[in-house]
Order: structure tokens, then C-alpha cells, then sequence
């Protein structure tokens, strides 16, 4: 009975480590891409000669308006590893989504495949209308 129990305190320590470990990678995958207000994110877009606003939304969504001047690639699409590796690594991405909940696990993605400087728009395009930016609309 007591090596039952000993087996089964070495079981739940490990969980909990391995629990705990995959948070502090997850959170520092995080920091490593900063998360900006849109003022921020509209003024470091301009002043960035070598950036690029990237849409990672559905074309569907993409019709409904989009950031002006912005590039697509479809993170729901099935093909976003291969859309984003025709990237220009070297230029400065300025990411969002509908909501900023694709843009975590994407700009992630876009960190683990060698892009160096990667920014998302809190709170995504929802908080870029909300603050009164500017969206464009096909006709």
C-alpha cells in the first residue's frame, strides 16, 4: 500500500511540473511578441519602412473591411506555415485577426519559423474599429 502511494505522489509531482513548465514556455513565447495598442500599432506600421500589416483572418472576414494597405495570409486556411514562408523575414509584421486570439498561435509560429520582429494589434481589429480607426471596405 505504501509504494501505491509513493507511486502515485511521484505521478502528481510530475504532472504538476510538467504542468507548470509548459505554462512558463507558453508565457514566454508570449513576451516574445509585444502586443500593441492601436495607436501604437498604426504609428509603428507608418514609421516601419520595412513593415508589413498582416491580415491572418478568413477571406469571408477579410471582405468585410480590413486595415488599410494590409497583406493576407488565412490562418484558418489550412496552408498559413506555407503562406508565411514566402515571407520576407528581414521585414518587421505587424499582425491581427478578428479578436487577437489566431494572432497568439500565429505570430508564435511566425517567431518559431525565423521572423525576428513581430508585433500584434491588441485586442485585434474588433479593438482597432472601437478605437475609431479607419477599416477599409470593398465596394
Amino acid at each position: 500500500m505504501k509504494n501505491i502511494f509513493n507511486n502515485f505522489s511521484k505521478v502528481i509531482l510530475l504532472a504538476f511540473v510538467l504542468t507548470i513548465s509548459l505554462q512558463i514556455n507558453k508565457a514566454t513565447a508570449q513576451e516574445d511578441v509585444k502586443s500593441l495598442t492601436p495607436d501604437k500599432f498604426e504609428k509603428a506600421a507608418k514609421k516601419s519602412k520595412k513593415g508589413v500589416i498582416l491580415d491572418i483572418r478568413t477571406p469571408e472576414e477579410v471582405a468585410e473591411g480590413h486595415i488599410e494597405g494590409a497583406e493576407f495570409a488565412d490562418f484558418l486556411g489550412g496552408d498559413f506555415e506555407n503562406e508565411i514562408g514566402t515571407l520576407d523575414k528581414k521585414k518587421t509584421y505587424y499582425v491581427y485577426c478578428r479578436s487577437a486570439k489566431r494572432t497568439i498561435p500565429a505570430t508564435e509560429k511566425m517567431k518559431e519559423m525565423g521572423f525576428k520582429k513581430v508585433y500584434m494589434l491588441e485586442g485585434g481589429l474588433n479593438n482597432w474599429i472601437e478605437s475609431g480607426k479607419h477599416v477599409v471596405k470593398p465596394d
